[in-house]
């Protein structure tokens, strides 16, 4: 009787700190930065070219 009382306070506890941490922004490890990826489209002039879509002819107008 009293183990399913010790498991509930144990998972009320692990949720609770999980929360807080969360708020806060706490975290063991800092973010991942992910160098040489263009911020804008303007530094990345292709992007949105043709030949990036799906098909791989042109079928706009003349």
């Amino acid at each position: 009787m009293l183990r399913p009382a010790l498991y509930l306070l144990f998972g009320l506890g692990l949720l609770g700190s999980a929360a807080v941490a969360e708020t806060r922004g706490w975290a063991p490890f800092g973010p991942t930065r992910v160098e040489g990826v263009p911020r804008s489209l303007r530094d990345n002039p292709g992007a949105y070219r043709p030949h990036y879509r799906s098909s791989p002819r042109y079928f706009g107008g003349k």
